[in-house]
């Protein structure tokens, strides 16, 4: 698996930045976009989340690695805030209520998938993110919902939940991958998850 690069707290804190800038730039047109990032030419995989009082409120990214972190940061915030079907559009009132979070993330590799239960004993809690995918249905957690779903049954319960499976059935087509993740947070930049 591809190792994730060192991203120091400077540059953690001008991605979050960007991120917030071009959420708040749907309102005021004027606000700068740009960010000169050390690692803003990697392409990698990469997810922005909103959080307000704790709660999600929004998250869009991509697993692909086919856009620079400079383009894909900017590009997932205004996503997040305005295009995730599981909410409305963010209002500006609420953009000072919410706290974001960028992750980076590594490339997948591939997990054995023929049974539920030989998923589980490959799976490593707090450390892998999980991308489940039968051909028709796909779904994926990042490492950080291992905070909320510390248990690897309801990790993978509520995961084959979001991608519209049954639970208690196994797709004879299911395939997994997993991947790592650098998570950081506003308001400093510190490192959440890795």
């Amino acid at each position: 698996m591809q190792l994730l690069p060192s991203i120091e707290l400077n540059e953690r804190r001008a991605m979050l930045t960007l991120a917030r800038n071009a959420i708040k730039a749907h309102w005021v047109p004027d606000t700068e976009t740009a960010a000169i990032l050390p690692h803003g030419e990697l392409k990698s995989g990469c997810f922005v989340t909103l959080h307000k009082h704790g709660e999600l409120r929004g998250c869009i990214g991509t697993l692909e690695q086919d856009m620079p972190l400079q383009q894909s940061i900017p590009y997932f915030a205004r996503a997040a805030a305005f295009q995730d079907p599981r909410f409305p559009p963010l209002t500006a009132a609420e953009l000072a209520d919410c706290i974001i979070s960028i992750s980076v993330l590594s490339e997948r590799e591939p997990l054995p998938a023929t049974s539920r239960e030989e998923l589980m004993a490959a799976l490593v809690p707090f450390t892998d993110g999980l991308w489940l995918s039968d051909g028709y249905h796909r779904a994926t957690f990042l490492p950080a919902v291992w905070r909320q779903l510390p248990d690897k049954k309801e990790f993978l319960h509520h995961l084959l939940l979001k991608g519209g499976w049954p639970p208690q059935n196994w797709p004879a087509q299911m395939k997994a991958w997993r991947y790592h993740s650098i998570e950081f947070i506003e308001p400093d930049g510190e490192l959440a998850l890795e």
